[in-house]
């Protein structure tokens, strides 16, 4: 979760920062919970059908679907976290060219249109999920539909992360510590 050293406290910023400190940690929970199950359930299946076909030299089939209807959990669970913890590869060449006040415009342009964007990827992602509903894996009988979710929920994830980062870009003293990404807080 980012560090609010350089920010201005939720409580001292008032409403704005609260709320994208209450919604910031909700969504890095759903998306690090989502991500983790994904892997942790990814992992049981294929051990199991590793175990049961080298003892049996029979499969159980159904382990074979779940890379199919989890992997995209997994990694959408994961760009959101990412997303989150301001992790993504970012070129910053023109936003360190600018002041503080002039970065801090083009940040919240920049989060307007990632909002923006992603929502509309979500509400397309709807129609997708029309089509692929009469979808279903043959063995576990799942609709591919919960594959497609996914994308409907990493977008929405990311969107909001973009509306929370606007919020905190409001309120902060300097634009620059908003989701900015520190190594020495991963050591």
């Amino acid at each position: 979760m980012m560090q609010l050293t350089q920010e201005r406290a939720p409580t001292e910023a008032g409403i704005p920062a609260s709320v994208a400190h209450i919604l910031d940690k909700i969504i890095n929970v759903a998306a690090t919970s989502v991500a983790v199950l994904a892997l942790v359930l990814l992992f049981l299946s294929l051990g199991a059908e590793v175990v049961v076909r080298y003892l049996t030299t029979q499969g159980l089939g159904w382990p074979s679907e779940m890379p199919n209807l989890l992997f995209p959990w997994l990694v959408m669970g994961g760009i959101v976290v990412a997303a989150q913890h301001g992790s993504h590869i970012a070129v910053t060449l023109i936003l360190d060219l600018l002041g503080p006040q002039r970065a801090r415009i083009l940040l919240l342009v920049m989060q307007v249109v990632i909002a923006a964007t992603f929502f509309y990827l979500a509400y397309i992602g709807l129609a997708v999920i029309e089509v692929t509903g009469s979808e279903i894996y043959p063995v576990t009988g799942v609709p591919a539909r919960w594959a497609y979710l996914a994308l409907i929920a990493g977008f929405t994830g990311i969107a909001l992360t973009a509306v929370t980062t606007f919020l905190r870009l409001l309120v902060a003293k300097d634009p620059f510590s908003v989701r900015a990404h520190r190594a020495e807080d991963e050591i």
